[in-house]
């Protein structure tokens, strides 16, 4: 592979002006609203969208790039966080399979956006782990979309499994009805 393919040509060349800082802005959408993070200090507008600078408290696993068709994992983690992040990750109950995106981005020394933000990774918050303690902690394990290809589809073709995944869905009804059927076909 050749070159960066998801910088625009602004943001190649700024990338190489004496001053430009890479930062990663985070989106997690929790059930309960989005949570925005940014790796600098204080907000950061983009969007519409309103990311909180996380500074050094936050670290991102590496970004794997693989040219096969597998699952690749990333780790969030924020630490120290204050006790009402923790208590929030806590009463999160429902982050499972729930998107999170990150973007990559360039700014200037007043720093201003170079170049609008380039999708870096996407996928699904998978497990979290809260450590609550003398030096709390958060880490969010996500995973790929790909993943799914992974995971066996528990998928019944019967009329009950039809209800429950869409309600009112009559399609496999009557087949227990054709297992037992007789059909004669006419005589020619």
């Amino acid at each position: 592979m050749s070159g960066t393919p998801r910088l625009s040509n602004q943001a190649a060349s700024a990338a190489t002006a004496p001053v430009a800082t890479p930062v990663v802005l985070v989106e997690l959408d929790f059930a309960a609203g989005p949570f925005r993070v940014w790796t600098g200090l204080g907000p950061l507008d983009w969007a519409g969208k309103v990311f909180e600078g996380a500074g050094s408290i936050g670290a991102i696993s590496d970004v794997e790039e693989t040219v096969e068709l597998r699952a690749v994992r990333l780790t969030l983690a924020l630490s120290p966080v204050p006790q009402e992040v923790v208590d929030i990750a806590l009463a999160e109950r429902s982050y499972r399979l729930r998107p999170v995106t990150l973007w990559g981005a360039l700014l200037d020394a007043q720093g201003a956006f170079v170049a609008d933000p380039f999708p870096l990774w996407a996928g699904l918050m998978d497990t979290m782990e809260v450590t609550d303690g003398a030096e709390p902690s958060v880490a969010l394990a996500c995973e790929s979309r790909l993943v799914d290809l992974e995971r066996a589809e528990v998928r019944r073709y019967t009329d009950a499994d039809q209800q429950a995944e869409y309600p009112g869905d009559r399609f496999f009804e009557f087949v227990p009805a054709l297992q037992e059927a007789e059909i004669r076909l006419p005589n020619q």
